[in-house]
């Protein structure tokens, strides 16, 4: 199994835990209320940017760091 593998399921692992459940939790009714507050935007966008510097820095293929910015901005929205 490559280390980026290995990588992600530990990344999944933890992100699984209660306590850091918990704090997701707890961080996306914080960021629900501070909306609230003002007005809804119409829109929003996300910049796919840093995924080929995060591969490289983690020596992982440039298509790997791809894939798993793509699962990252899958698990916000």
């Amino acid at each position: 199994m490559s280390t980026s593998m290995h990588l992600s399921r530990l990344r999944k692992w933890v992100l699984a835990s209660p306590p850091i459940e918990f704090a997701l939790s707890r961080l996306r009714d914080l960021l629900v209320g501070a909306l609230r507050q003002g007005p809804v935007p119409q829109h929003i966008a996300f910049v796919m940017d840093g995924n080929r510097r995060f591969a490289r820095t983690h020596g992982i293929e440039t298509v790997e760091g791809h894939n798993l910015g793509f699962e990252a901005l899958a698990r916000v929205s």
